[in-house]
């Protein structure tokens, strides 16, 4: 199939249309290919959709889409949620299509997912950051003014925190490499590499590019959940017709002695509601529910996060700042004095399925059927002339 296939593009695509078609392929086939894990096929079957809610999703995506999708998505969500909605839009069709159409500009995508890079639009833009120890870009090494410094010079100004966070600052995803030097860490710095730990077992080295941090301190309403990690926000804006919007917000929070909260290094998320009070139940990839933390004791439903409306204000206007972009997964927290610290950007691989997973409702709500009708036509568009339409016009 896949010879024959190579066959026909061949004949009838031009290079780029080819280029084109075989990175949604790949894209789509590792969407496709999560459900090959047994554990998530098994989530899916704890939600058999009737017929009735089979006719609502074929109708939504072979009137707007053109074409029907596989149900196991929205079973999945609804499992997690244990609520329906047949506007949940497919993993499937968000990295390989949605994201993908909406950040075509690679030169902006790669710059604004540099952590090295995105404080200087953070600062312009009046949004905090954590506070810059050291940073190491391109092999490159500044102080907190972002003044060229020596790896003595490194070594010294680090030597001077006892306790920072250190993370690579490019080419990172779901907390992997991220690591709190503690007070007891050797903490060495040569020919600009950054080798934490006293032992091999313990040790970690960074080189090229990372930055380190001082410790985020957050409001109380944050903190209290799970007091050992920095819990997070994560806000997906989008520009669409002019405007930016955004999809449910969930707060991600660690678990045991974790200091990281992300969901794919085991830990939870929960819905946020628009009034700042959390939902009934939080969740992880794998269906473990929590109506109360494990470790706090806090009972989730109805506790109050202060300052939700200025940190949406704040990732709205963080992409204002940078329009070359259509969708941004921004993470968030709360400082101590209650105004949003933001995080990180992630500009590729983003997580529609949170908000989903949390909510128990469709990303795009009322959206839903524009945005459908824009992939279909994004798709039939060449690929050369899409960067036109990005932010949902259609001609």
């Amino acid at each position: 199939m896949i010879l024959f296939k190579r066959i026909y593009l061949k004949l009838y695509l031009s290079e780029d249309e080819r280029r084109e078609y075989w990175t949604q392929y790949w894209a789509r086939q590792v969407e496709i290919d999560k459900f090959k894990d047994p554990r998530r096929r098994a989530i899916a079957d704890l939600f058999p959709l009737t017929q009735e809610q089979k006719e609502q999703i074929d109708e939504l995506f072979l009137t707007n889409y053109g074409e029907k999708v596989d149900y196991v998505w929205h079973q999945n969500y609804a499992a997690h949620a244990g609520r329906f909605d047949y506007k949940f839009m497919p993993e499937l069709l968000f990295i390989p299509e949605f994201e993908r159409f909406q950040n075509l500009n690679k030169a902006a995508n790669r710059m604004m997912s540099d952590k090295n890079f995105l404080p200087i639009i953070a600062k312009a833009a009046g949004i905090q950051m954590p506070r810059t120890v050291l940073s190491c870009t391109n092999g490159i090494l500044r102080d907190s003014e972002n003044r060229i410094v020596t790896s003595n010079q490194g070594e010294e100004i680090l030597q001077s925190y006892p306790v920072f966070f250190v993370k690579p600052s490019v080419d990172s995803c779901s907390g992997q490499g991220c690591r709190l030097k503690r007070e007891n860490d050797d903490c060495k710095v040569r020919n600009g590499r950054l080798i934490l730990g006293k032992s091999n077992a313990d040790s970690a080295e960074y080189a090229h590019d990372y930055v380190c941090q001082q410790v985020v301190k957050t409001h109380e309403s944050v903190a209290v959940l799970h007091p050992e990690s920095v819990n997070t926000f994560r806000v997906i804006t989008y520009l669409w017709e002019d405007a930016i919007e955004t999809m449910p917000v969930i707060l991600r929070i660690g678990r045991g002695n974790s200091n990281v909260d992300n969901a794919h290094a085991g830990g939870m998320f929960i819905a946020i509601n628009a009034d700042g009070s959390l939902g009934n139940h939080a969740v992880t990839e794998f269906n473990d529910q929590y109506k109360v933390h494990p470790d706090s004791g806090i009972v989730f439903k109805d506790h109050i996060i202060v300052s939700y409306d200025k940190m949406i204000n704040a990732a709205k206007r963080m992409h204002e700042m940078v329009p070359q972009i259509g969708v941004v997964n921004w993470d968030f927290t709360i400082g101590t004095d209650g105004e949003p610290i933001l995080i990180e950007a992630n500009i590729e691989g983003g997580s529609i399925w949170l908000p989903q997973m949390a909510h128990g409702v469709g990303a795009f709500a009322g959206r839903t059927e524009r945005v459908l009708q824009w992939l279909r036509f994004m798709k039939k568009t060449k690929p050369e002339e899409r960067s036109r339409y990005i932010g949902g016009k259609i001609e």
